[in-house]
């Protein structure tokens, strides 16, 4: 070969490589949307000690994540016990037995029907309450009139004979409280009065979070009030308000507890507000993101002994229903629960806990990242611990080492959850979205779409034009996706807006 045909060859050569270099150097490189979470640890069962049984009869029945069925039945036994009991831990003063809980899981989780089954005995009380209430209220009506007439009925005499004769006839009767116990979309005026002219005691439960997270409570203009309201509950602070409408409201010695399941996407908005973090709300929640269990949930049979485990489960909690809380108004609406301290060997352990909790959140330390989280933790195995024991034995005087030790385990798993979705709640919603697009446009066989077609039969959380628009620019930021030149036919129809899944 000529010596200038084969230069004019390798110069020919040279230029397909370089084009075919420079066209790849504007394929963008694949980049992962977001780390991905690492499995949560596994839940301790056995720390669930007399409610481990109900648990898991409950997991069975519904094939439901353990850690759902474990956090449902944990926040009907503190609905159950809260107006009970407080517990009194080492130099940390007297504590309410209030826990807030949260389950995170996807529709499909059986959230719901974990939580039909554990809180079936306090909707049968709540049944039982309604019907007592037709009664009560009658008799309320009745002793009003009698009141108002009597009242009507004193002579006119010396302001000394008046006083008397009404001071007689005595106070105004009291309408009988409500038969609601659990709230699900309050706001945080609607929880105040709710625990006002109720029992003194509440739960704020659903399996819905996005009516509460999305709802009036959590709304621009209340959130910040909902938050400050559920963290005094938790401090067990009376309710202090001030309205010129309505005056001024003053409620000592009112409980209330919480668990909310909600979807990821619920999720991210509420860990996410950086206000509720600021306001130690967050610090205050005791959260779980168990991993699904769709795929696995092939049919079998009940376990017959289920129902007996979970008749007894039923009887414990609408026996503690049942018992009248003590109260020291003539009211009966001002709880004095009574106290609860912790036994020697109790005491000890959650001493030792709390001082690793506390070089735990030390510089370097490895709850460092979650220290408002971490410094509540030792409160947290108390508060359970209390729970756990309450639930045992009504008559309990005083939390024993079991209870403590189990509290602890507890508490240990949920700071591991914490500081393993610490990073998750960072997360923009968009990247999210994304995830979610190019799981669902992967299971395609045609790697082109247009717009349109993502937000009218992709997945249901981009069914906006924005909210596509935003996902299908992240998966291009990220270069699993490449937009193509407008016009390109899709459909039969030349289309604007078009894109192709890089291969």
């Amino acid at each position: 070969m000529p010596a200038n045909r084969a230069n004019y060859a390798k110069a020919e050569a040279d230029n397909l490589f370089n084009e075919a270099a420079a066209e790849q150097a504007e394929i963008p490189e694949k980049r992962p949307l977001f780390r991905e979470l690492p499995p949560p640890p596994r839940f301790p069962v056995d720390a669930l000690g007399p409610l481990k049984a109900a648990a898991l009869a409950i997991q069975s029945k519904t094939q439901a994540p353990i850690e759902i069925c474990a956090q449902s039945v944990l926040a009907a036994a503190t609905l159950a016990v809260q107006a009970h009991i407080d517990v009194e831990l080492p130099g940390g003063g007297i504590k309410p037995v209030v826990n807030m809980f949260v389950s995170i899981a996807e529709s499909g989780e059986r959230k719901t029907s974990v939580d039909k089954i554990a809180l079936a005995p306090v909707r049968d009380m709540e049944s039982q309450w309604n019907r007592e209430h037709k009664f009560a209220s009658a008799d309320y009506e009745n002793r009003l009139v009698a009141w108002k007439t009597a009242r009507a009925g004193v002579k006119k005499g010396s302001a000394d004979d008046l006083l008397a004769a009404l001071g007689q006839i005595g106070l105004e009767p009291e309408a009988p409280p409500h038969p609601m116990l659990i709230c699900s979309d309050v706001t945080p005026e609607a929880l105040v009065l709710h625990l006002e002219k109720g029992r003194p005691m509440a739960g704020l439960f659903t399996a819905e979070g996005g009516i509460l997270v999305g709802g009036a409570a959590f709304s621009d203009e209340s959130r910040m009030r909902t938050a400050a309201l559920l963290n005094s509950l938790w401090d067990g602070e009376p309710i202090r308000r001030q309205r010129v409408g309505t005056g001024t409201t003053y409620l000592p010695g009112r409980r209330c507890c919480a668990h909310i399941m909600m979807q990821q996407v619920v999720a991210d908005r509420l860990l996410g507000d950086s206000m509720l973090d600021g306001m130690g709300m967050l610090a205050r929640m005791l959260i779980v993101a168990p991993e699904s269990t769709a795929g696995t949930r092939l049919f079998k049979r009940d376990d017959p002994e289920n129902a007996a485990i979970l008749q007894s489960y039923n009887d414990r909690i609408s026996a503690l229903l049942r018992t009248e809380p003590v109260t020291n108004d003539l009211s009966n609406r001002e709880l004095v629960p009574r106290v609860l301290p912790l036994d020697a060997d109790a005491s000890a352990a959650w001493i030792t806990f709390h001082d690793q909790c506390e070089v735990a959140i030390g510089k370097n330390g490895e709850l460092a990242t979650i220290k408002p989280f971490t410094a509540k933790l030792a409160e947290h195995a108390g508060r359970l611990a209390a729970v756990l024991t309450a639930y045992a034995d009504p008559q309990a005087q005083a939390v024993p080492r079991w209870a403590m030790e189990s509290g602890i385990q507890l508490a240990g798993h949920f700071a591991m959850e914490m500081l393993r979705l610490h990073g998750g709640a960072s997360i923009p919603v968009p990247l999210r979205h994304a995830q979610k697009l190019l799981d669902w446009w992967q299971k395609r066989d045609d790697p082109l779409l247009h717009l349109a077609k993502i937000y009218q039969y992709g997945p249901p959380d981009l069914r906006t034009a924005k909210a596509a628009k935003e996902a299908v620019k992240a998966l291009v930021d990220h270069g699993w996706v490449e937009r193509l030149e407008p016009g390109v036919e899709v459909e039969g129809k030349p289309r604007k807006d078009v894109f192709r899944l890089v291969p």
